[in-house]
């Protein structure tokens, strides 16, 4: 963990606060600039979409140019989406930047989950990608309260340039400090995405698939406190305090959850994710009063906890030696595709029908994803031992 604090951890928080700073202040300054709330829910759509864009060619960068290159190209684009932000008034062009902005943070994610992978044992991952996705999650509770703050009292274009600032120190950190992996090899230059798909697509289907429900079922939790919260009659601050209260919880379990996934196994802190989670969205319909609403959001905090780190961490145990670059990028983009269709079908079956409705499809993820995970995907943990000759 010393070993990377310099070259990971610390870039990770830089870039972890102006991101969610960028995150929360980009649809608000969409608004000021003229966009209506078709532009402010395009704005945050194609933000996923360009990180959706960026899994497959990162995955190829990093087999060609190694690591810290792609770092560096990850946390250059996210630098200079914040400078244009800054620069410009124009709601069409923030569009422009915000797939920018999802591209950066796309090939930023992959290289640095290569460089673990690479250089850390299988046993280790589990901690190590744990402290990098509870420094994630506390830039979501640091940024977008410093951003607010901020733009209240200086005006958007200097926090833009604020935030840029710290993608660029991050960028000089990871120049300075990071190494391309040593076991990096030529074989993996000539390895193909439709190979890697084929060669690979038990774990695909399986796995991936349950990472898919995961995913689906974390947008759902952005989603729906929410909407839930509105219709009961919370406010603002109200709804406001229940998720920190759940995002506190969900920053606490990331040492937890990293010594599960190193000491007990990945699906030991899995099941447990994707059971709570299921849970407590399929309860929220039925919260009446703050303090049952809290509760339940508190509950799918705890349960977003447990699964701190598991999609980088399951990723990088299953990822081949030869092609590992473009088999994370073809895993990212299937944790994308739940990300992204996941609040875009539940949200259709919500406006169609209603909030319980949607939920309990939401639950059905759950037990499917579940069912999945038991019967299908294998423990990464446990090393087979020699066969004795």
């Amino acid at each position: 963990m010393r070993r990377l604090a310099l070259p990971v951890y610390l870039p990770t928080l830089l870039s972890a606060i102006a991101q969610n700073a960028v995150q929360i202040l980009l649809p608000l300054y969409a608004l000021k600039v003229g966009g209506g709330p078709a532009m402010v829910a395009a704005l945050v759509g194609l933000r996923g979409v360009g990180t959706m864009l960026s899994d497959l060619p990162a995955g190829l960068m990093v087999a060609h140019l190694g690591e810290r290159t792609v770092m560096s190209i990850g946390l250059a684009t996210l630098f200079l989406a914040s400078i244009g932000c800054a620069l410009t008034d124009s709601a069409i062009i923030l569009g422009f930047l915000a797939l920018g902005f999802g591209a950066g943070f796309g090939i930023w994610l992959l290289s640095r989950l290569s460089l673990i992978t690479e250089d850390i044992p299988l046993e280790q991952r589990g901690r190590i990608i744990s402290v990098m996705a509870g420094l994630q999650r506390a830039g979501a509770l640091i940024g977008p309260l410093l951003a607010g703050f901020s733009a209240e009292t200086f005006g958007y274009p200097p926090v833009f340039v604020a935030s840029g600032l710290l993608f660029l120190l991050a960028l000089g950190l990871v120049f300075i400090f990071a190494k391309n992996s040593d076991s990096r090899n030529e074989q993996s230059h000539s390895i193909e995405l439709t190979g890697i798909i084929s060669q690979h697509r038990k774990i695909f289907a399986t796995a991936g698939m349950v990472m898919i429900f995961l995913s689906a079922l974390r947008h759902a939790r952005l989603l729906f406190i929410p909407l839930v919260g509105v219709s009961i009659g919370l406010d603002e601050s109200d709804i406001g305090l229940a998720f920190s209260l759940s995002s506190a919880i969900d920053m606490a379990m990331f040492y937890p959850a990293g010594q599960m996934l190193d000491r007990l196994g990945r699906k030991f802190a899995l099941i447990p994710a994707i059971t709570l989670l299921g849970l407590s969205l399929m309860l929220i319909p039925y919260c009446s009063t703050f303090l049952s609403f809290t509760a339940v959001a508190m509950l799918a905090g705890l349960g977003n906890g447990f699964g701190t780190g598991i999609f980088m961490t399951l990723g990088s145990d299953f990822s081949p030696k030869v092609g590992r670059g473009q088999f994370l990028g073809v895993w990212r983009l299937v944790g994308d595709i739940g990300g992204a269709a996941g609040p875009f079908v539940l949200g259709s079956i919500a406006q169609a029908t209603s909030l319980i409705l949607a939920c309990s499809v939401a639950g059905g993820f759950a037990g499917i994803g579940l069912i999945i995970l038991i019967l299908f995907v294998p423990e990464t943990l446990k090393k087979p031992k020699p066969r004795e000759i």
